[in-house]
């Protein structure tokens, strides 16, 4: 995950929309259509890499803004509303290995307040002096923030 994928996350969510995040590691782009549908997507945004791999979907499909091209938005956000601990903010899936197809794992608003809370004191560094960072840590920070 880059800090590019965190801005698309964080606008998709802010738009209103829950974000439905897939492993590079789905064996075909037939399976990401086929979660796409269980979920009733509107859309897709893929990296340049999945070009090809993507055309053929049925859904709007659009290229991610590389972070140099995005523009600051001059309007103030309106407030975000809070999500209560039930309400789902992304949906990952599984792998499949078990039944041979992935199946859609959503994930609760509680569900992400725990996880950066345990990475929060499992990644503390032993050295306050010291300014270590971990990249998945300062993302789920990011995608914890903004989720209220």
């Amino acid at each position: 995950m880059t800090y590019q994928d965190v801005l698309h996350i964080y606008g998709i969510s802010r738009a209103g929309y829950i974000p439905q995040l897939f492993s590079i590691r789905l064996p075909n782009p037939d399976v990401v259509l086929e979660l796409l549908r269980k979920q009733h997507a509107r859309a897709l945004i893929y990296a340049p890499e999945f070009t090809r791999a993507t055309s053929n979907f049925p859904l709007p499909s659009f290229l991610a803004i590389e972070k140099d091209e995005m523009e600051p938005c001059s309007e103030e956000l309106p407030p975000l509303s809070p999500k209560s601990g039930d309400q789902t903010v992304f949906i990952f899936h599984t792998s499949g290995s078990t039944s041979g197809s992935p199946k859609l794992v959503p994930c609760s608003q509680r569900w992400l307040s725990a996880i950066v809370t345990k990475a929060k004191f499992i990644c503390a560094p032993r050295d306050p002096q010291r300014q270590d960072v971990t990249t998945w840590m300062s993302v789920l920070q990011i995608i914890h923030l903004f989720s209220y």
